[in-house]
């Protein structure tokens, strides 16, 4: 049995094999529509969701599975240790997708699921949106994986640390246009920072305008977490954050007249991370980037429920 924490013990074999069976799936899905036929679908969110809810649940629908939304707040999970509830709920459905606000909750239920557990995101990572994204890049450029430069714009967090774990596995050459690293920020780690400053083909700059000269795909994401941005009480800190943003930005000033792709995971706020203009160019394949989510989902699915078997 095998869960989806991070991507940390995943190796490039099997992300590939992940990737390829979401390709195959997605160009026949007939062929696969009975798969999962019988299996259920655990599906607990602490966090408000659109793409990751979607794309699992008509994942499991059209693999020919069942899916179960489970609202956090409105369960005994807000009442009683997530060990507890999990050992129960594991005994009851064939795999968990959790959306939870602290990796150390995710840990909890690896060690209590008797299935298997994916995390649909949380503070420090956001592994399938890494697998979205390598499956978008692949769709979308004619070169060797390891001849792509990726550059990744904004605020290192969960997203960049998947992308940062990917690229390693994969091999691109993945730029990250950040703000210097804060060891005190909730999405650090030690192990991604290492990997940054180790890896000959990961690199890090405070200059966007210097990384995504040679870039072929330049990528953005939220510089708020969701479930702070429009929270009141820290406007002051919104307001300071947006400042030391702004230079990151994707912004025609930035990208010019490149020939590269934008890329964005998703909730887009407009004049923050990304401009208007940038999100609907011609370059832009955001909307084809969060339509993967669902064929993703479908090949780590597959993957999780078939192992190791080969596709045909």
């Amino acid at each position: 049995m095998r869960h989806l924490a991070n991507l940390k013990d995943y190796t490039g074999t099997e992300i590939r094999e992940i990737l390829s069976r979401a390709k195959k799936i997605k160009d026949n899905p007939r062929h696969y529509q009975d798969c999962l036929k019988g299996q259920s679908l655990a599906m607990l969110f602490q966090k408000t969701s659109t793409r990751t809810r979607v794309s699992f649940e008509v994942a499991m629908t059209e693999l020919g599975g069942h899916s179960i939304f489970i609202d956090w707040r409105s369960s005994n999970f807000i009442l009683t240790g997530i060990q507890h509830e999990i050992e129960y709920l594991s005994r009851n459905v064939s795999c968990i997708m959790a959306r939870l606000l602290e990796h150390s909750d995710v840990q909890k239920m690896l060690s209590s699921s008797q299935v298997p557990v994916i995390n649909g995101c949380c503070e420090k990572y956001h592994p399938c949106q890494a697998l979205t994204d390598l499956l978008t890049i692949m769709e979308h450029t004619d070169k060797p994986l390891q001849d792509v430069h990726l550059v990744y714009t904004g605020v290192q967090n969960n997203v960049s640390n998947s992308l940062t774990l990917i690229a390693s596995k994969l091999g691109l050459r993945f730029t990250l246009a950040t703000p210097p690293t804060d060891s005190s920020s909730e999405s650090y780690d030690a192990d991604i920072q290492k990997i940054i400053h180790e890896n000959a083909k990961i690199n890090h700059l405070e200059n966007p305008a210097e990384a995504v000269k040679n870039a072929d795909f330049v990528y953005t994401d939220t510089w708020i977490d969701m479930q702070y941005f429009n929270d009141p009480g820290r406007t002051a800190e919104k307001d300071a954050l947006v400042e030391q943003m702004l230079p990151f930005q994707i912004n025609s000033a930035l990208v010019q007249d490149r020939n590269c792709k934008i890329m964005h995971d998703m909730p887009i706020h407009d004049h923050y991370e990304i401009t208007p203009e940038m999100v609907s160019d011609p370059r832009s394949i955001i909307y084809l980037q969060s339509a993967n989510r669902l064929h993703a989902q479908k090949g780590l699915l597959h993957w999780l429920y078939f192992d190791t078997e080969t596709v045909t």
